[in-house]
């Protein structure tokens, strides 16, 4: 299924140096099959019991709220704080080191959105910026996109970066970056933030309504923004249709649809 904007059909010529492109990570570079970057940073067989029963008792009562869309925002907000807060905790007392966090990757339990490799590749050799903002493991996102031979010099990567000495995870320090305050605003250095300045136009893809807020709110009229509803889709098909100037389900939830989306623009 598929809903278009058509004014901003009208009102947004794409040429290849006046957009950036702006991405969520966990489910919409990775497919619905995919686990997210948090869990694939843990191999569980290298851990005791407890700590994936930990894991799995705050991801039972938080993933509910973050897929609730009626809650209040600024509690919804503060619930999400909390178990970013508390995960990122876990990983510190159950003692996660770089080498650990390589070995799970090896597990190979990430995968690619179908088109997401080709997609990039192609903005690479357009010379377009990509911005990725994940509410994930950004040492995990940059290693997998490493493995996948998809990372380039024309993508940075907005996320919570774990620091490491003698291998060993540092407690984490800063803002924890979750769901619902995923921005570029203050995490882009200024040489990136120059590029983006310099563009008009940006094409915007997440999996959850609040991935919208990636961008400022005042800008969204230059946004062409691209939803991938991954479930609940009878549930969340009208909210994600008010959000998202194109919706893409089931078959053709992959990149190739959102290449297609973008040559409507293009002059």
């Amino acid at each position: 299924m598929r809903y278009t904007n058509t004014n901003k059909i009208e009102n947004i010529p794409l040429s290849k140096d006046n957009y950036y492109v702006v991405l969520d990570f966990d489910g919409t570079i990775t497919n619905v099959e995919s686990i997210d970057s948090w869990i694939a940073s843990i191999d569980f067989e290298m851990y005791d019991e407890e700590c994936k029963k930990d894991i799995e008792k705050l991801n039972g009562k938080y993933k509910p709220i973050e897929a609730d869309y009626e809650m209040e925002y600024e509690i919804k907000k503060q619930h999400l704080s909390d178990w970013y807060q508390k995960s990122m905790y876990l990983l510190y007392k159950y003692q996660l080191t770089y080498t650990k966090l390589q070995k799970a990757l090896q597990k190979e339990k990430l995968k690619l959105r179908e088109g997401a490799k080709e997609f990039l590749k192609n903005l690479h050799q357009k010379n377009i910026p990509v911005i990725i903002i994940s509410a994930g493991i950004g040492n995990t996102i940059e290693e997998f996109l490493k493995k996948q031979e998809c990372y380039y010099d024309n993508i940075y990567i907005i996320s919570n970066f774990l620091t490491f000495k003698d291998d060993k995870m540092q407690k984490f320090e800063g803002t924890i970056i979750h769901s619902m305050n995923k921005k570029m605003e203050g995490f882009l250095p200024e040489i990136w933030q120059k590029q983006i300045n310099q563009k008009k136009y940006a094409i915007l893809c997440g999996d959850i309504v609040d991935d919208i807020q990636m961008v400022k709110k005042e800008d969204l009229d230059k946004v062409i923004t691209i939803g991938f509803l991954n479930n609940r889709t009878d549930e969340n098909l009208k909210r994600y249709h008010q959000n998202y100037d194109f919706v893409l389900t089931d078959e053709e939830a992959c990149f190739q649809e959102v290449e297609k989306i973008m040559s409507q623009f293009t002059v």
